[in-house]
């Protein structure tokens, strides 16, 4: 049911409205499905793109990471008369275009997609690591540290897709692979330069996460109005 003073959805248990404090009643409340806003998650959930949609959306991101490719190589080879620090820039943008060129044309499930960009992606940044310094940091940190990202990606796509529940949890879980992902750089970072495994900051990032990562998970199994991002704030 809803508030009838500000159409909050309330739950079953509820005495007085958590918005505008009105107390709870048959006479103030009306069934959700009978409010203007019943179909608010259906509203809140964006529909599938179309293939024009989507080959627009290709074609202006396309056309922003060229723009700044270009612009960063040759901001690069002006102050420093060759090809040195854009070459990540470069690479990251070459990153992204494989993957959004994938999730745009193929018709392929979603988990197919990321193993087709992981290939893609290390066949790019081995080609120009190659070509600008030879290849030094690609094999090593470079295509590691893809397969790190794509794994922690894709877990939590797959605790998004299993959440019973789809509240703060996804928060929780973002937060987590977060803190996840800073370890996995920091441990490869320390690997390439000193051949060693240590951990300093990221450790650090760890240990302020993990926090607010338990906080959020409490606050969503115990609270029955956390267990909703539209309910808990309001939507």
């Amino acid at each position: 049911m809803r508030c009838n003073n500000c159409g909050v959805e309330l739950e079953d248990d509820m005495q007085i409205c958590p918005l505008c404090k009105t107390p709870v009643s048959d006479a103030l409340t009306v069934p959700a499905s009978s409010m203007p806003g019943a179909d608010i998650h259906s509203l809140l959930t964006p529909e599938r793109m179309t293939h024009p949609q989507k080959k627009f959306t290709w074609e202006i991101v396309s056309l922003i990471l060229l723009c700044s490719a270009i612009t960063t190589l040759l901001v690069n080879f002006i102050i420093n008369k060759s090809i040195t620090w854009s070459e990540y820039p470069v690479e990251i943008c070459c990153i992204i275009f494989c993957y959004i060129s994938l999730f745009a044309f193929s018709d392929q499930s979603r988990f197919v997609k990321m193993m087709l960009g992981l290939i893609l992606s290390s066949f790019c940044i081995v080609i120009l690591d190659a070509i600008t310094t030879g290849i030094q940091w690609s094999i090593v940190f470079g295509i590691p540290l893809l397969v790190i990202s794509n794994v922690v990606t894709g877990g939590l796509i797959f605790a998004y897709r299993k959440a019973r529940y789809k509240g703060i949890n996804l928060i929780a879980y973002t937060f987590l692979g977060a803190a996840l992902l800073c370890l996995f750089i920091e441990g490869l970072l320390s690997v390439y330069q000193h051949h060693v495994l240590r951990f300093n900051w990221s450790i650090i990032v760890a240990a302020c996460v993990l926090p607010v990562v338990i906080v959020l998970l409490f606050v969503h199994f115990r609270l029955k109005r956390g267990r909703s991002l539209e309910k808990t704030f309001h939507v």
